[in-house]
C-alpha cells in the first residue's frame, strides 16, 4: 500500500537506481538531457528533483505505480501506457503508470504541492516535531481519531493501515473523540511501528509474515480478534475524505462507558 513506508523505500530504490544519471531521452521533452539529482519522499507525496531546476511531483494514491523497464522500453499498444517515462541508457528506463497524481513545476515551488503537510512521521525530525503534530491531531477535539491520523495536515505519511493497527494496539476506539486520546503515545506507537515495516522493509504489524497473518484487525470483519477471539467489528468508509474504512476489536478497543 502506498503509505509513508512504502513511499519511502520507493524512492531509495529509484534514487539508488537513477539518481546522477541523465535522461537521453524523455516524454516530457524538457528533460531530454538533464540529470536526475535525487528523489524525495514527503509523506505520501514523491518528488522527483531534476539539474534543470524542475521537479516532477507524484502521488500514487492506491493504484500508480513508478516501474523500471530495459533499456530502451517504450510503452506499446499491449503495455498498461504510463503517463510518463524517462531514458537513462544503460540504468533502463524509469516510467509512471497509472498515476493519479502527476505535475512537472519549478524546484523552488514545490511548497505549492507539499506546503500544507504536517510533520513527516518517518523523517529524522520526526522527534522534534512530535510535539506539533500531537497538538495539530487534538486541535479539533470532537474529531473522531481516526479521521485526525489520517488528515495529512496534521501529520504526513500514516495511512489508514497504520492507522488502523496502530489503534489496535494502543487499545483505543477508533471512534473516540481526538481530544480524549493521548495523541503523543498514540504517534510514538505508529512511529515506531512504521520504522520497524521500513528497516524489515514490510507492513506486517503482528511479526508474522504468513499469508493472512500479517495483521491484528486489518481487513478482519468478523474474524476472532488475534489476541482475544472477539469477532472484528467494522465500519464503512464515510463522506468524510479522512473516514475510511475501519476496524476494530471491541473488547480490545471499547467504547467508552456512558
Amino acid at each position: 500500500m502506498a503509505e509513508g513506508d512504502s513511499i519511502r523505500r520507493l524512492a531509495g530504490r529509484l534514487g539508488a537506481a537513477f539518481a546522477g544519471r541523465v535522461t537521453v531521452a524523455a516524454s516530457a521533452r524538457a528533460f531530454a538531457g538533464d540529470r536526475l539529482l535525487e528523489v524525495v519522499p514527503v509523506g505520501k507525496h514523491l518528488l522527483m528533483r531534476f539539474a534543470g531546476g524542475f521537479t516532477v511531483h507524484s502521488h500514487l494514491r492506491m493504484q500508480g505505480a513508478w516501474r523500471q523497464h530495459r533499456p530502451g522500453w517504450r510503452p506499446s499498444a499491449r503495455s498498461v501506457r504510463p503517463v510518463m517515462w524517462f531514458d537513462f541508457g544503460a540504468a533502463g528506463v524509469l516510467a509512471a503508470h497509472e498515476m493519479p497524481v502527476l505535475e512537472i513545476l519549478a524546484t523552488a515551488d514545490e511548497q505549492r504541492v507539499v506546503g500544507h503537510l504536517g510533520p513527516d512521521i518517518l523523517a529524522g525530525d520526526w522527534p522534534e516535531r512530535l510535539p506539533t503534530a500531537a497538538a495539530a491531531v487534538g486541535a479539533q477535539p470532537a474529531r473522531l481519531i481516526r479521521s485526525a491520523l489520517l488528515d495529512q495536515r496534521n501529520v504526513c505519511g500514516i495511512g489508514n493501515l497504520w492507522a488502523v493497527e496502530g489503534l489496535f494496539i494502543a487499545g483505543v476506539w477508533p471512534h473516540t473523540p481526538a481530544g480524549d486520546v493521548d495523541a503523543v503515545k498514540v504517534l510514538e506507537l505508529v512511529g515506531r511501528m512504521m520504522r520497524l515495516g521500513l528497516r524489515q522493509g514490510t507492513q506486517s504489524t503482528t511479526g508474522n509474515l504468513r499469508r493472512g497473518q500479517t495483521h491484528w484487525v486489518y481487513g478482519r470483519y468478523r474474524r476472532p480478534c488475534r489476541r482475544c477471539g472477539t469477532p472484528v467489528a467494522f465500519t464503512a468508509a464515510g463522506a468524510d475524505p479522512y473516514a475510511r474504512e475501519t476496524w476494530w476489536c471491541p473488547f480490545c478497543q471499547p467504547a467508552p462507558l456512558g
